[in-house]
């Protein structure tokens, strides 16, 4: 199983130099606020995504010394494999990306070592609009379906080429290519999401009882178009509207992840403890997949860990987590309740920009 075996960065936000080894399975970090307890997930997610999960750009990781960062990290996998050195910097308003040496591209690298986070900020995951529980979905699906990334790529490609001759009033003749390969590519990433769905609720229907002591939760996924129907119908059916509108309006860009916990709405109607709670069993299902189909276990970032928990649902996830096979990264204010003594792994603290192993 691949894991992040060590870490150095120079000048990213609060660490002016960073060296680190990590635990294969438990790192526990802890430390009080703006000590960089996130920023030391923050490195490990930059590393394999290429962008941060706080929403900000990667030039905001610039420390004190200029508009430059550096990033290295070596990846261990089995024992009889040589371990694999990926370096990421940022200067002149540019990334690069390393793997052994050579240019490596942001989705080779996404590919290769995926990370996925519980954090505060992922409440927008049932809060928010849908792009965000569409993106948590199309994750999943471009690690577990190779074609996937394809059929969204032509799919994305048609939808801006569309757009564009509905806004300069083509002729149906000068539409029908890419309305053709609309239709064909929606339908394609939609039966890829499906396929995911499904493949998801055998994981569910364990973590989410585990989690919540519940199994009367839901998941379902709408197209982005009328029910029943084929997208090329419906978009042949709606051109006079979408004339009108200078845009596209059915397809997958419109699909909806629809979630609920005791028959109510997780948006309005459910606690913030029973919402982050429900996020993890979705996080744990989808990792889960992820390793069963590829054989590599995401690295599992989870930061500020007791937010919003009380103790039975601490005790719930740390178990959950603990039995979990890939790597994890957990963060908190100190080591007390359920982290007091978190068995094998290692502990970090991090104090004024300075993380130093307590133990390893």
């Amino acid at each position: 199983m691949t894991y992040l075996a060590q870490l150095g960065a120079e000048n990213f936000r609060v660490f002016e130099t960073l060296s680190l080894r990590f635990h294969r399975r438990l790192n526990f970090v802890y430390g009080d606020n703006a000590a960089g307890k996130t920023t030391l997930l923050e490195l490990v997610h930059v590393l394999s995504r290429g962008r941060s999960f706080r929403g900000s750009s990667l030039q905001d990781g610039a420390g004190p010394a200029g508009k430059h960062w550096r990033l290295r990290g070596r990846y261990q996998g089995e024992e009889t494999m040589p371990a694999v050195v990926v370096d990421a910097a940022w200067a002149q308003g540019e990334l690069t990306q390393k793997r052994a040496g050579q240019a490596s591209s942001r989705l080779e690298l996404l590919r290769e070592y995926p990370v996925q986070i519980l954090e505060p900020g992922l409440h927008k995951l049932l809060q928010d609009g849908p792009a965000y529980r569409r993106g948590f979905l199309d994750w999943g699906v471009f690690h577990v379906e190779q074609g996937f990334h394809p059929a969204w790529r032509r799919y994305s490609r048609a939808l801006r080429q569309r757009n564009l001759a509905l806004r300069q009033r083509a002729s149906e003749r000068e539409l029908e290519p890419w309305t053709a390969e609309l239709a064909q590519s929606g339908e394609q990433v939609h039966a890829y999401r499906l396929a995911q769905l499904e493949a998801l609720r055998p994981y569910m229907d364990r973590l989410v009882p585990r989690l919540l002591d519940t199994d009367d939760w839901s998941l379902d996924l709408q197209a982005g178009w009328t029910a029943g129907q084929g997208l090329r119908q419906v978009l042949d059916a709606h051109l006079g509207r979408d004339r009108q509108q200078g845009m596209t309006q059915d397809g997958p860009q419109r699909a909806e992840l629809r979630l609920r916990l005791f028959q109510r709405q997780t948006k309005t109607l459910v606690s913030r403890g029973q919402q982050k709670q429900l996020i993890a069993a979705l996080l744990l299902s989808q990792c889960e997949l992820i390793r069963e189909t590829t054989g590599t276990a995401p690295i599992l970032l989870v930061d500020d860990f007791g937010s919003e928990l009380g103790e039975d649902y601490q005790k719930r996830l740390f178990q959950t987590l603990r039995e979990y096979p890939g790597q994890l990264f957990i963060t908190s204010f100190a080591p007390a309740g359920v982290l007091e003594n978190i068995g094998e792994g290692a502990v970090f603290h991090v104090e004024h920009g300075r993380c130093k192993a307590i133990s390893l």
